[in-house]
């Protein structure tokens, strides 16, 4: 990945607030869409409680997909969004460590209204690592990258 395509994907990203997380079950696929955060080497910040069907899941297949997209301000007719769709692996932020207070930060300072959530003795936070990302902001301007 170059400097270029990894600026593309942080802007992307972070003008979005949501994203759909897709995991694989015992016989489907669940899609849920919820608040993100990113770091700067892109890896992407999810909480859930430990009992949600999506975390059972990517503990199980820890292979899931990501869906970013600008169609909330973007112009859908004319297909005027910038869209990415990053495939990587998830795994658990160890509760009680300095990795889950720095990633916990990150994640409240661009979703200060979660906050009450880390609370909550079940809550999870799992982090995806990318593996393959697939990007496109209109029709002309895309990108295919495998980590």
């Amino acid at each position: 990945m170059n400097a270029e395509q990894k600026q593309k994907l942080l802007s992307l990203f972070g003008q979005e607030q949501v994203a759909v997380l897709i995991t694989q079950g015992e016989h489907w696929p669940t899609g849920t869409m919820q608040g993100f955060a990113e770091t700067p080497d892109l890896d992407l910040l999810f909480i859930m409680r430990f009992s949600a069907e999506k975390f059972q899941n990517l503990t199980r297949h820890p292979k899931v997909t990501v869906l970013v997209d600008t169609r909330d301000t973007g112009n859908v007719a004319t297909f005027e969004i910038a869209r990415a769709s990053v495939q990587g692996e998830a795994a658990e932020v160890p509760r009680d460590t300095a990795e889950w207070e720095k990633l916990k930060a990150a994640f409240l300072e661009k979703n200060p209204f979660e906050a009450p959530f880390f609370g909550d003795q079940a809550l999870r936070m799992v982090r995806i690592k990318p593996k393959r990302i697939s990007y496109a902001n209109g029709i002309k301007d895309t990108f295919w990258i495998e980590l």
